[in-house]
This record gives structure tokens, C-alpha cells and sequence, in this order.
């Protein structure tokens, strides 16, 4: 995918900052996203649906099982985590391919050709994964992250050339218009959802298409990223810090508006439990929800940025996850997906033998991921290869 963007997408700038001109602490945050990432979708592939509801129209049950409701929660610093820094890459693209003598024209023209080979992923490769398991074919008509983010990609693309208050107001509107339309539905609505209403504002079904990840709403998300991008192109170690602050701020105003029902959720806690007060509604993204999972991508970006020494000398499963972000997504779902015609249904808890084959199917991803991330960088910058 994208040179090196986070999980699906674009990629980090060719300006040095440690050998071999990476930033180290984006590339780590990418390879953690992936493997959270992967927990999550070993749980959907091999474990019994444990009745997690996360959506706008329904309860926010949770799955009362510590280490499974753990395991599930850390997976959602992915989602924000692919848009936000799929953002903030393609502003370090521009800055980087200028450098090579692109024009504005071309850049968004490669932008364009992201986009729509995301989208196409979408509905050729991620989707005969989750028919490996589910072996219906229905499953090739549903929308999923990568073509939500390959749309993203190509409107963040014309947005570009704005102003970052423009794209900051951007940002703004979309949360809202969001927040507004969901807060304005009943539960008995998401039965008759209309098409391009799902794929914009609301999570949902619309007849036999299935939308997790509404375009507005994560729109909102991919130009926070871009403004993060233009922050930290101005001057990298002061945006690294401000990544502290960043993520306590946000964790606290989380805190806060559980603690205050208010438009910020769209569903309050069902009971007083820890995992209830944590349950925000994650389709679509809830304002409390992403204050928190975009506030623990912040922090987690600043643990890595004063570690990037560390990184350097022991995170090499992290940084070649990293550096192929996209090669990682499609090929982890086929190896899960694989397994699933073993293993699917047989596990109920994630520290059973699920857990097992999540490590396993890591562990077959480091080798080829590390190939496949060093004859990437080879390439030319024009090249197809680039591209994914």
C-alpha cells in the first residue's frame, strides 16, 4: 500500500530521522496497530461470537470475561489509528515527493490510484478472506475499512490544497453531522436504512450491504491526521511532545463524558461495571470513543518517540509490520482466514488455542513482511509496487 502509512496506507516522509531515513516512532506505532489488529481478527475467524455489541441502534453489551474483553478493547486503537495516520502520511508524501520534483498535480493523481486500488482490495481480496469463513457470498457485497479508508484517501487528496483551518473545520463538520444524524434515528430505523445513507453517516445494513465504516465520520478522523502531519513537519520533536499532552487530554475528556451522559454517546453504560463505562459505541465512532482511542494513539506514539532507541535495537517485528502495512492486512486475513476451515467455532475464550494461532500466524508474518517491506523501499517512487 501506500510507501508507509499506517495500516492500509500511505506512507511516512523520506526526511531522515534515524538510518535509513525512517521515523522509527510512526513505523512502531503501524506495527503495533497491526498486531492488536490481528488479536482482533483471530477472535472473528477461529473464536464463538461472544455478543459484544458495539453499534449505534443496540445495547453496548460486553463480553464479561476480563482477557477477552481486554483483548477485544485493545483493538481499537487500529481503526483511528489506520485513518489518522493514513492523514498525517499523505501530508508527509506531498512533502516528500516534492522533493523529487512532483507536481501538485501528480501527487493527487497517485492519491486517486491509492484510493481506488483500496477500494478494489475491498471488494476482491479482504472479502474472499471473510468468505473463507463464512462462505457467503453476500460477504463480497460488504464494505469494510480498507475501501472506506481508499475513499478518505481520495477526498482527503482535494483537500489538500486547503488551508489547515479549512480542513480543521472540515474535520469539525464531519464529527458533527454525524453525531447529529445518529442522535436523531430511533434503533427501529436501522432496518430501513437507505444506501448512501449507511455508506456516508451511519453504521448499519442497507438490504444486503453491510457498512461498518460510514465515510463522514472517519473523513473527520483522516483530517485530524493531516493537520497532526503539518504540525509535525514544522518541527517533529516539538509534535511528538505535544502527543503527550494530545493523549491525556483526550483520555481525560473520555473520562469525562462517561462520566456525563450527553450527544457524545450514543449509547450510555448498561451498568456500573468498569467494562460498561469503557463500552462507547465504536459504529460509528462516537465522540467519547474516539477521544479515547485517538488520545492512546497519541500517547502511544510519544512512548514510542522516547524509545526510538529501543525501537531501533529490539523492535524489528514492529518496524517490518510497520513498513508494510498494507501486505500485512491482506495476508493476515487469508492466514487466519486459512485456519478458520480448521479451527473456526472451536474457541471460546482467547487464552485458549486462539491465542495460540494468533502467534503462530504473527510469526509467519515477520519473514515476508520484512522481505516484502525492503524490496518496497527499492522501488521507484513511481512504481505500481509503491502504490501497496
Amino acid at each position: 500500500m501506500a510507501d508507509q502509512a499506517t495500516a492500509p496506507q500511505t506512507e511516512t516522509p523520506a526526511a531522515p530521522v534515524k538510518r535509513a531515513g525512517r521515523a522509527l516512532a510512526l513505523d512502531a506505532l503501524k506495527g503495533l496497530i497491526m498486531i492488536v489488529m490481528a488479536i482482533d481478527h483471530t477472535r472473528s475467524f477461529l473464536m464463538k461470537y461472544d455478543g459484544t455489541k458495539e453499534i449505534w441502534y443496540a445495547d453496548a453489551i460486553y463480553n464479561p470475561q476480563v482477557w477477552d474483553f481486554v483483548s477485544r478493547y485493545a483493538s481499537h486503537v487500529a481503526a483511528p489509528g489506520f485513518f489518522f495516520m493514513m492523514g498525517m502520511g499523505m501530508v508527509l508524501m506531498v512533502e516528500s515527493r516534492k522533493k523529487v520534483g512532483w507536481d501538485e498535480h501528480k501527487v493527487f493523481v497517485s492519491f486517486l490510484k491509492r484510493g481506488a486500488i483500496l477500494i478494489l482490495l475491498q471488494f476482491t481480496l479482504e472479502n474472499l478472506a471473510w468468505f473463507e469463513r463464512s462462505h457467503n457470498p453476500l460477504h463480497f457485497l460488504s464494505t469494510g475499512v480498507l475501501s472506506t479508508l481508499g475513499a478518505c484517501m481520495i477526498l482527503a487528496g482535494f483537500m489538500m490544497r486547503f488551508r489547515p483551518a479549512v480542513v480543521a473545520a472540515i474535520s469539525i463538520a464531519c464529527l458533527a453531522v454525524t453525531t447529529v444524524v445518529i442522535h436523531n434515528l430511533q434503533p427501529e430505523d436501522s432496518k430501513d436504512l437507505s444506501l448512501i445513507t449507511a455508506l456516508l453517516l451511519v453504521a448499519g445494513r442497507s438490504g444486503v450491504v453491510k457498512v461498518n465504516y460510514p465515510i463522514v465520520p472517519w473523513l473527520g478522523v483522516t483530517a485530524l491526521g493531516m493537520l497532526y502531519g503539518w504540525h509535525w513537519l514544522k518541527d517533529r520533536g516539538r509534535a511528538y511532545q505535544h502527543a503527550l499532552y494530545f493523549g491525556i487530554a483526550l483520555i481525560a475528556a473520555f473520562c469525562l463524558m462517561r462520566a456525563v451522559d450527553g450527544f457524545w454517546n450514543y449509547r450510555p453504560p448498561i451498568d456500573g461495571t468498569a467494562q460498561a463505562f469503557l463500552q462507547a459505541t465504536k459504529y460509528p465512532p462516537s465522540l467519547s470513543w474516539l477521544s479515547l482511542t485517538v488520545g492512546a494513539n497519541f500517547l502511544i506514539l510519544w512512548l514510542f518517540w522516547k524509545g526510538e532507541a529501543l525501537v531501533d535495537k529490539f523492535g524489528q517485528v514492529l518496524l517490518a509490520y510497520g513498513r508494510s502495512a498494507l501486505f500485512f492486512y491482506i495476508v493476515h486475513l487469508h492466514i487466519y482466514g486459512i485456519m478458520s476451515l480448521f479451527f473456526f467455532n472451536r474457541h471460546e475464550t482467547i487464552l485458549s488455542m486462539a491465542g495460540v494461532l494468533w502467534l503462530v500466524g504473527l510469526a509467519m508474518l515477520w519473514p515476508i513482511c520484512a522481505w516484502y517491506g525492503k524490496f518496497k523501499a527499492q522501488q521507484d517512487p513511481d512504481s505500481i509496487w509503491r502504490l501497496l
